[in-house]
This record gives structure tokens, C-alpha cells and sequence, in this order.
């Protein structure tokens, strides 16, 4: 074990990185469940960054029964031709009303619940978050309640198809919110693990450096070492500002021309997210190496 101050300031240094980067992937579903002492190999999660973010074809991390996929597609309450063209005769249209005040009220929960998970976010950029609630808050959310406030009102099947139509094709709550809603959220916080982990690296390189000085054997250190910035430097190079002001300039109106955007993110954090599970392994390979 090598021994001086340096070594203990710069291990000192990479343990109280690593748990707060802990702390990040917490955030983007890469923690593991007990994360170990910061000098023990941590064991690789089972959490992946698409089922945390509903991405894999589940519902949606809000949790309603009727979120979308990524891909825009949508459970049975979500943007099905049932719910914009409900069966309505005039001897079923106190059912039909009754189904569309029932989607317009899971549509309410599910934005709420949207809020909910951008204002709970510690990563999100501010800007990221101003806009998201400015879409949510000031334009889905208003724009559902004065249906809610509508349907009621409502005495002929045409009026009750036209209400109907206007909340799944104007607003597109579970096939363009939702996702886009989990996937800046979580760009974001991909983006701030990726960064605490680059900021590690003087610290870790120091470290080697001293390792070596005191004669000790750092290959395998080395080599986890260079691993861990090619992969910190390719998370970075798919989680970016860039991304989420793509995902941010998605709307309603140019569904589904949304889904090929959705995937393609979805695809990019996925990637990030092996890289930087494989990363968190890396540190945790030099800190037993040089322990």
C-alpha cells in the first residue's frame, strides 16, 4: 500500500468523488441498491438507465397506466383511436362522456406527475427545467383542465369526438411529454455523473503518479485508468446540452415526426450508460489496485 500525504490527500480526494458520483447515477439508475465502502469493489447494478426512465417499452417513471413508449406508442388509455374517436351513440354517450372525463383525468395525474419528477431532479439544468415546466404548466396542463371543464357540457357525440380528438392530438400527453419529459431529465443527470467523474481524473492521476513513485506496481491500475477516460469521454460526447435542446424543440404539433428524435436519444443514453457504469467499475479497480 503506498503511504505520504499525497496519497492520502489524492485517495481522500477519488473516495469522496466516487460517492458523490454514486449519488449522480443514483439518479440516472446506475447506483447499485447498497452502494459499498468507497475502497471496496462495488458490484455491477441491475438497473439500467432505459427501465429507469421507462424506455424499454414500460410505462413511463411517472407511473401512469396509460404512458407511452418512447417509440410514441401508447397503452389502451394512452393515444389509441378509442380514446381521440370514442364509440358514441345516443344511447351510449353518458358511457362515452364518462371515458373521456376518465382519459382526461389520467392525463391531468400523469402531467402533475411529470412536474413532480422535473422539480425532484438535482441535475437538471435550470434552463432544461424552465422550459419543461413552461410546456407542462403552461400549456398541457391548462389546456387539459379546460376540457375537463368542457366534457361535462357537452350534449352531442360530435362534440364529445371533437373534445376527444383535442386531447390525445392536441396535446399528446403520453406520446410526446412523457418521453420527452424522461429523457431531458435524464440527459441531464447523465450529463452531471459524466462530469463528476472527468473531474476525478487529476485526482486519480496523481495517484498513480505517487503509486509509481513509491516503486509500487500500477499496470492494472493504468490500464483501468485509461478505460475509465475513454469511457467518461464518450458518455460525454452522447449526453450533451445539445441533445436535450433537440428533445426540448420536440412539440405536440410535429408528432410523430417525434419518434425517430425520441429513439435516437434513447439509444445515446443506453450507450452513456454502459459507458458510464463501466467507468464507476474503472475507479473502483484503481482504488482496490492502489488500497
Amino acid at each position: 500500500m503506498t503511504t505520504g500525504p499525497d496519497h492520502r490527500l489524492a485517495r481522500r480526494a477519488i473516495a469522496g468523488g466516487l460517492a458523490l458520483t454514486l449519488g449522480a447515477l443514483a439518479a440516472v439508475g446506475l447506483a447499485p441498491a447498497a452502494a459499498s465502502a468507497a475502497g471496496a469493489r462495488s458490484s455491477a447494478t441491475a438497473t439500467s438507465l432505459a427501465a429507469s426512465t421507462g424506455l424499454t417499452g414500460s410505462a413511463g417513471s411517472a407511473g401512469s397506466a396509460g404512458s407511452s413508449t418512447s417509440t410514441g406508442s401508447s397503452t389502451s388509455t394512452g393515444s389509441s383511436p378509442a380514446a381521440s374517436s370514442p364509440l358514441c351513440t345516443p344511447s351510449t354517450f353518458t358511457t362515452a362522456q364518462q371515458m373521456v372525463e376518465s382519459a382526461l383525468a389520467e392525463r391531468f395525474t400523469q402531467l402533475n406527475a411529470l412536474v413532480s419528477r422535473v422539480n425532484g431532479s438535482s441535475t437538471i439544468t435550470s434552463s432544461d427545467k424552465s422550459a419543461l415546466l413552461s410546456d407542462i404548466q403552461g400549456t398541457e396542463l391548462p389546456g387539459i383542465q379546460a376540457l375537463q371543464a368542457k366534457v361535462p357540457t357537452d350534449t352531442t357525440c360530435a362534440q364529445l369526438r371533437t373534445d376527444a380528438h383535442s386531447m390525445v392530438y392536441g396535446y399528446w400527453v403520453y406520446a410526446v411529454m412523457t418521453p420527452q419529459t424522461d429523457l431531458v431529465v435524464t440527459n441531464d443527470a447523465a450529463m452531471a455523473a459524466d462530469g463528476l467523474l472527468d473531474g476525478l481524473e487529476p485526482a486519480v492521476s496523481a495517484w498513480i503518479r505517487n503509486a509509481q513513485a513509491h516503486g509500487i506496481d500500477t499496470a492494472d491500475a493504468q490500464a483501468a485508468f485509461a478505460d475509465y477516460q475513454a469511457k467518461v469521454t464518450a458518455a460525454g460526447s452522447l449526453a450533451t446540452t445539445g441533445q436535450a435542446a433537440t428533445l426540448l424543440a420536440q412539440t405536440p404539433a410535429s408528432h410523430p415526426a417525434t419518434i425517430p428524435v425520441f429513439e435516437q436519444a434513447r439509444t445515446n443514453l443506453v450507450n452513456v450508460a454502459d459507458d458510464l457504469r463501466a467507468a464507476r467499475q474503472d475507479l473502483t479497480t484503481v482504488i482496490d489496485d492502489l488500497s
